[in-house]
């Protein structure tokens, strides 16, 4: 991916980092509690996280300053006369999730620091996947910072900045199922369940296109985990990094990951197991290019410092040890 180093968000084989730089959800809503009660993330207590959370406030790049004034983007002068900026997420923990009613993760984080440098305050608002580039397009949202795929439909209407990090995905069963590799699952036999709007939607048709799909809204959950556990779909499919919370959390009925390579048994995933990645980075409107100038600028200084990566460890420990 096209950013100053990729590797050290998403190749460290068994290590935290690779799995923290897969988690990338591009969820919305379920309207069902999972089975058994289980919420994905519950009371966060950041002071438990080893991991520093890093500031929002950093001094800001000589190239960031450059790049991100009004005379550079018409939007950015829009954002700085107002006072705010409109940022639009979706529920995608460790990215964005809700702790005691307040939206919390990499995103918010993201946003408060790219607030800062504009010199406004953030107003984070919650969409759901299927309308976020309406939502730039329609000018209800300034900016998009949900772990959103980079895919040809979305970039078709918005433009995006270059990618942050990479997403890889893996299937999910239930553990006594009989589906034991992708092939299998490539089996009109096979009732998988992705969230609307969801990019996972278009890795199905690709890699199971035999399988019978059918989609759904999600509700702040990361996988649509009471549909296999009522008996309504065989498999489904979410980050391959969130392997070991989805199945610490989600235990009645238990789950399984089915990867490139098989039934994923280690811990954490490998690099090989991943289901086609993704560049995962931020939205914007294709009318105004220097806005996507400062963005950018922003994203390489992120990137660089180690910023992006230290705040997705860091969320990523909290959401694991809550």
């Amino acid at each position: 991916m096209p950013i100053p180093n990729p590797a050290p968000l998403c190749r460290r084989g068994l290590a935290a980092l690779t799995v923290i730089a897969t988690l990338a959800a591009c969820g919305s809503s379920d309207e069902s509690p999972p089975a058994g009660g289980a919420e994905l993330v519950e009371d966060i207590d950041t002071a438990q996280v080893s991991v520093q959370r890093p500031p929002t406030d950093p001094a800001v790049a000589p190239a960031v300053a450059q790049a991100c004034t009004a005379e550079a983007s018409p939007l950015i002068k829009q954002i700085q006369d107002r006072g705010y900026i409109n940022w639009a997420t979706g529920m995608s923990p460790p990215f964005a999730f809700k702790d005691d009613g307040n939206i919390v993760g990499v995103e918010p984080d993201n946003a408060a620091e790219l607030a800062h440098i504009l010199g406004v305050e953030p107003r984070i608002a919650e969409f759901s996947y299927d309308v976020m580039p309406p939502a730039i397009t329609s000018g209800k949202a300034d900016i998009i910072g949900a772990q959103l795929f980079n895919t040809p439909a979305r970039a078709a209407v918005i433009a995006f900045t270059e990618p942050y990090y990479v997403s890889g995905q893996l299937f999910y069963v239930l553990e006594d199922s009989p589906f034991q590799t992708i092939a299998d699952l490539n089996t009109p036999e096979n009732r998988f369940v992705y969230g609307t709007g969801n990019a996972q939607g278009d890795v199905a048709e690709e890699v199971i296109p035999q399988a019978v799909t059918q989609d759904a809204p999600l509700q702040g959950q990361a996988l649509l985990y009471n549909f296999m556990a009522t008996g309504r779909a065989d498999s489904s499919m979410t980050e391959g990094g969130l392997k070991a919370l989805l199945l610490s959390k989600y235990t009645n009925p238990r789950l399984a990951a089915i990867g490139n390579n098989g039934r994923v048994t280690t811990p954490l995933p490998t690099e090989a197991d991943l289901v086609n990645p993704f560049d995962v980075a931020f939205g914007y409107s294709k009318d105004d290019p220097g806005f996507g100038a400062c963005l950018n600028a922003w994203v390489t200084d992120m990137n660089s410092s180690g910023r992006i990566q230290q705040r997705i460890e860091h969320w990523t420990e909290a959401i694991e040890s809550d």
